[in-house]
């Protein structure tokens, strides 16, 4: 384990090829809509302040395989010194790689649960067009770069202003001719401003075509419109709680196993009607 956070991010960085803290950082700006600055990261590095967790998550999440795990636990252990001490039995050690083998750039293969939330102006790029919203999902649910080129089977019109959108706002990159997801998951903002609601309108009438634009094969549909009990009511919501979990710990098994992509819709009303 390394003594200070600052000198574990030099040492990663380092092993990622790049030499000098600002190519590192723009790196990183490129791909990220980033929470912090240039100066705030060379304090990080400088072991000068100790950053939020909100920062440690955008920097592990950026970071492939150990290498964002080590600085996690290199956080936790300068906030828990003691604690960590016992719950780490085997230092992980950073192993420099020959100069000759430096390979500027940072591997695309792994994928983090870090979750950022999409800002109003990123939503509103998204809901731009229907193609805008459709390559924004096809990207971030990739487990790999896409080329245009690849993208192009799915007949997107102007596509390639919608990929420059995309990119401008932050929520995609391109990189030797490939595009990737600018984080390994987003999570929309809830519509708590008028703006934002009416911006959601657009993106539930894009999802009517989703299925379609897609070829997705329909496994289930079932429509009910009935009387049940107070008690069934809330059966019937510790179910769907359980099945909401069973979808979002996809991610935090053997994502290697995650081959189909499930596209699933529920509204749920309650209430009462004469009679």
């Amino acid at each position: 384990m390394n003594e200070t956070l600052g000198h574990g991010l030099q040492m990663v960085r380092k092993k990622l090829g790049f030499l000098s803290a600002r190519s590192f950082y723009i790196d990183l700006a490129k791909r990220a809509d980033l929470s912090f600055n240039y100066s705030y990261y060379m304090k990080i590095e400088a072991d000068q302040l100790v950053p939020s967790e909100k920062v440690i998550s955008q920097l592990a999440s950026l970071l492939p395989g150990t290498d964002g795990d080590l600085i996690v636990a290199t956080y936790c252990s300068l906030l828990f010194p003691l604690q960590m001490k016992r719950l780490l039995k085997t230092e992980k050690e950073i192993i420099l790689p020959k100069e000759s083998n430096f390979k500027k750039g940072i591997s695309k293969s792994h994928i983090r649960s870090y979750q950022m939330e999409l800002t109003e102006r990123q939503v509103s790029i998204i809901a731009s067009t229907k193609n805008h919203y459709f390559l924004f999902l096809i990207l971030t649910l990739s487990r790999k770069g896409i080329s245009e080129n690849e993208l192009s089977i799915y007949h997107f019109e102007k596509m390639e202003i919608a990929l420059k959108d995309l990119c401008e706002g932050k929520l995609v990159y391109l990189e030797n001719d490939f595009y990737y997801p600018s984080y390994p998951e987003f999570v929309f903002p809830k519509p708590e401003t008028t703006s934002l609601k009416k911006i959601y309108d657009k993106i539930n009438a894009y999802d009517l075509d989703k299925n379609k634009t897609f070829g997705l094969s329909k496994m289930k549909r079932a429509s009910f419109f009935k009387r049940i009990s107070p008690r069934q009511s809330e059966i019937i919501l510790m179910h769907l709680e359980l099945l909401f979990q069973t979808i979002r710990t996809a991610d935090e098994l053997d994502v290697s196993y995650n081959t189909e992509v499930l596209s699933f819709d529920l509204s749920c009303y309650q209430g009462k009607i004469l009679g």
